[in-house]
């Protein structure tokens, strides 16, 4: 007997296969990626959909906001590493190279982990002078 199994389809779009059909659905991104000059720069995790990123033992995927900022304002300040804020409240660290945004998910908010490479660190967690893409400082609902 022939299961059914799920593989991914390209980018956004899992498809599924059995033993008659091949179906794609979409779906919504579960990682958003932005380039620079052909190169990774930043990597935003969806909160319901993502997969789960961890920094040293700490999950950022899918976590209350609050709850999440206490153990990351520990973490910072236990490893030497800087804590800011966006003009959205939302917490970062420059040399982590991270912004912990939040996301809607019906409703509840969670996390929605923002992570850039080093070139993009400096004042990542800026809205107006930071690198970030300005569609990601917008409130995302999926």
């Amino acid at each position: 007997m022939l299961r059914p199994f799920v593989t991914r389809g390209g980018y956004d779009s899992p498809v599924v296969c059995s033993e008659f059909a091949l179906v794609a659905a979409p779906i919504a991104p579960t990682v958003t990626a932005y380039y620079d000059a052909g190169r990774l720069a930043c990597v935003a995790v969806s909160a319901l959909r993502g997969p789960q990123v961890t920094l040293g033992g700490l999950r950022l995927v899918g976590r209350v906001p609050s709850e999440l900022e206490d153990a990351f304002s520990e973490y910072t300040s236990t490893n030497g590493h800087d804590l800011r804020y966006s003009q959205h409240a939302d917490p970062g660290s420059e040399t982590l190279g991270v912004v912990l945004r939040a996301q809607r998910a019906g409703d509840v908010v969670l996390s929605r982990p923002v992570l850039v490479a080093s070139t993009w660190a400096e004042r990542c967690c800026d809205v107006t002078e930071g690198r970030i893409p300005a569609e990601e400082w917008r409130d995302r609902a999926w």
